[in-house]
């Protein structure tokens, strides 16, 4: 499914997600309002998208309170769950101008792990933009897509915790090949860090050529 970058980043400042899910991600339109309380306070919910039972909740800050806290929003989480057993609450603040994206992973046998992304409208969005492009589906993918592959999807999105393993583990793989091939450098320190600031400047060159800033050269 191809994406407008721009736009996809304009519909995020403005906080805009039912158009963000729907035109640029493929998702379905869905109503639906919850009203949770949490120490006594009200929070309300309304539904903005739905993809095979995954529901997607806006939870907005009325005028003069605060986001909710870490422990709000997984109290928030919980009573959701409850309506909605498959889901993802975007969290914005009455001015729109911080979001928080949360998920939980289940597991059997394990607790659930909260995972979450914010974002505030003057960055530019690239971590939560590669998030988003995971959750896009195209109208070729619609007859067999179950909510086991949405929910496949979103996991795969904002389940960073593996990927960030196995990006150290062949990290380090990497690191200590690299020193097998050193000559000339006497001392082991100096060896690490000579070696820790190629492969990082070496990382940085192939970030910027993914996103297309050297003419693939």
């Amino acid at each position: 499914m191809q994406h407008n970058i721009n736009q996809t980043r304009n519909y995020l400042r403005e906080a805009d997600f039912e158009t963000l899910m729907i035109e640029e991600l493929g998702w379905e339109y869905h109503t639906q309002s919850l009203t949770v309380k949490v120490d006594d306070t009200e929070y309300a919910l309304a539904a903005i998208a739905e993809k095979r039972g995954m529901v997607v909740f806006r939870c907005t800050t009325t005028d003069g309170k605060p986001m909710p806290n870490y422990a709000t929003r997984r109290a928030i989480q919980r009573q959701v769950a409850a309506v909605a057993h498959e889901h993802v609450i975007i969290y914005t603040d009455a001015a729109k101008t911080t979001q928080v994206w949360q998920w939980v992973k289940r597991e059997p046998g394990k607790p659930d792990a909260c995972r979450e992304h914010r974002y505030h409208h003057q960055q530019p969005g690239d971590a939560l933009f590669q998030k988003l492009r995971t959750l896009a589906f195209s109208l070729d993918e619609e007859e067999e897509l179950s909510i086991v592959d949405v929910t496949g999807r979103v996991r795969a999105a904002f389940d960073v915790a593996p990927v960030t393993k196995r990006f150290y583990e062949r990290f380090k793989k990497e690191h200590d090949a690299f020193l097998t091939f050193l000559k000339g450098i006497p001392e082991v320190a100096l060896q690490r860090g000579y070696v820790s600031v190629m492969l990082n400047r070496l990382m940085f060159i192939y970030f910027i050529q993914k996103k297309g800033f050297l003419n693939d050269d």
